[in-house]
């Protein structure tokens, strides 16, 4: 009986090493038609420089029957020096909802050669994800094998680029919360590029890993004076230029506070659905300060990528950070101080209203008071 015993705790342990083996396992994904789903222009199979790759100009090649959630993805690229854009997606549901990492090949060595950025309908919130949450300095030498690798664990990502033993991005808490989903290769080649095509892939190696619980809402460590009950309407189909009038909203019960990011700043993206065929959309963002005094107080703002700020009724400011590549050529991003307006506060309650408004990039708001005394807020 004891010998029977033992078979079968023998038998159980060989099983779940096998178990823990393959789930580390990694697998050298073929650069076959069969394994892949091509759409897009230009999207085909290739051999260059003595191996099969996929060529990309403006389209996407999704890999079939892989899902991956955790785990390190490593890969070979193949640049042209055109300017182009070459993008993998991960933990992909949809082409509306999923992460990227895109490389602007055109722009080896620039702060933003390589960035990180969650997708939320369809839509790249790129212009919020800058900086130490998404772009990096890097080389893209052009018509040479360039190495990739990107490590997955729960909400924190590392990428390395070429041979170096540092990762070039290591972010902490990632855009979106962690979900299994495919992997796929996009290029975009812009209009008036003369790029014959995005890049090559090639190399495809997918190690999948246990996946790792974080902490859902990580502690909060915010400068003093942070906006953090901004109050936000649905969103709506907005004009072009300052929103003075606003239409009539939906009923007050679908107004809400937002879940905050750990930066202070509010993505809109996430929580409040764009209209419809709408090319340029708003929502309202308003918060209630009661001050003890009258007074008047420095507001840091960020914002994507328009905003109108009103106190108690009176409009005092408006901007526009949109993105532009040539006229008035400006990359839109956003960051805490972008702009300080000195708002008027009345002793008692002071309606702060914000119209941010967006057609591109992210769409968000921050706000932080300054030199302010006896200020609440609701």
């Amino acid at each position: 009986m004891q010998v029977v015993k033992m078979r079968w705790w023998l038998v159980l342990l060989s099983y779940l090493l096998v178990c823990s083996m393959t789930s580390h396992a990694q697998q050298l994904i073929s650069m076959d038609s069969s394994n892949w789903q091509f759409s897009g222009d230009g999207v085909s199979l290739e051999q260059i420089d003595g191996r099969q790759a996929i060529k990309i100009k403006t389209g996407k090649a999704e890999l079939n029957n892989l899902l991956l959630e955790d785990g390190v993805i490593e890969f070979d690229l193949y640049l042209s020096g055109e300017r182009a854009f070459s993008y993998l997606y991960f933990r992909n549901e949809s082409d509306d909802e999923h992460e990227e990492i895109y490389f602007r090949n055109h722009k080896g060595n620039a702060p933003d050669a390589v960035q990180y950025s969650p997708v939320f309908q369809r839509r790249s919130a790129w212009q919020i994800y800058h900086g130490d949450l998404g772009t990096a300095s890097i080389p893209l030498p052009a018509q040479q094998w360039i190495k990739v690798k990107v490590e997955l664990a729960g909400e924190s990502m590392k990428l390395w680029v070429g041979d170096d033993a540092k990762p070039v991005l290591d972010i902490d808490q990632l855009g979106r919360k962690p979900q299994e989903g495919s992997l796929a290769f996009r290029g975009f080649v812009p209009r008036n590029s003369p790029a014959e095509y995005s890049a090559y892939f090639s190399n495809l190696k997918v190690t999948k890993k246990s996946s790792q619980k974080s902490e859902v809402n990580p502690p909060v460590d915010l400068p003093s004076g942070q906006i953090t009950r901004w109050r936000v309407s649905p969103a709506f189909d907005a004009p072009t230029g300052p929103i003075a009038q606003l239409p009539e909203l939906a009923s007050d019960s679908k107004w809400e506070v937002p879940v905050m990011q750990s930066n202070g700043s509010f993505e809109f993206l996430r929580s409040r659905k764009i209209p419809d065929g709408s090319r340029h959309w708003a929502v309202v963002a308003q918060v209630n300060l009661k001050s003890d005094q009258e007074q008047t107080c420095a507001l840091h703002l960020g914002f994507s990528d328009e905003i109108t700020l009103s106190v108690n009724g009176q409009t005092i400011l408006y901007q526009d950070a949109s993105y532009r590549y040539s006229d008035r050529r400006q990359q839109g991003v956003m960051h805490p101080d972008q702009v300080v307006a000195f708002i008027p506060l009345k002793k008692g309650e002071n309606l702060v209203r914000a119209v941010v408004a967006d057609r591109f990039g992210g769409w968000g708001l921050s706000g932080r008071l300054e030199s302010c005394r006896g200020v609440t807020q609701s």
